[in-house]
């Protein structure tokens, strides 16, 4: 996966319009939070497609079906996880947890892993949770 300065992009590959407001402002609150990213990172298995020719079209379909993290960010010893969601709420947390675990299997290190909530505005419930949960939220207003 190919690593790219932290910075404002004009594009980023597979993110939303509603991801991208929130990454870019991000990005423009916190300059030097991170010192490379990744983006679209494909995780987990994939699924099969039992009806689908052998050959290329099939390994492809399986690869478009894996699970895709928005951005993981790098700084030091930490690896952040980072799923991008307007009004995160609990489907957030889950999502940058599960992801944070399929992370861990592509790329075992000894670097901590942070699931991580990047988010527009603060909704009931989802810090105390992200708290208890070990997942950092953060919020961009």
């Amino acid at each position: 996966m190919p690593r790219f300065p932290y910075k404002r992009y004009l594009k980023y590959p597979h993110l939303r319009p509603e991801d991208v407001k929130i990454w870019n402002k991000f990005i423009s609150q916190n300059p030097d939070y991170f010192k490379t990213v990744e983006y679209d990172v494909k995780v987990g298995e994939g699924r099969e497609y039992p009806d689908s020719p052998e050959g290329p079209i099939k390994e492809d379909l399986k690869y478009l079906s894996k699970k895709r993290i928005d951005v993981v960010g790098f700084i030091d010893h930490e690896i952040y996880v980072i799923e991008l969601k307007p009004k995160a709420e609990m489907r957030a947390i889950g999502q940058a947890l599960s992801l944070a675990e399929l992370y861990r299997d592509i790329a075992p290190s000894d670097r901590i892993v942070l699931p991580t909530v990047i988010t527009d505005e603060e909704m009931p419930d989802t810090r105390r949770l992200c708290s208890k949960l070990d997942v950092l939220y953060l919020v961009c207003s």
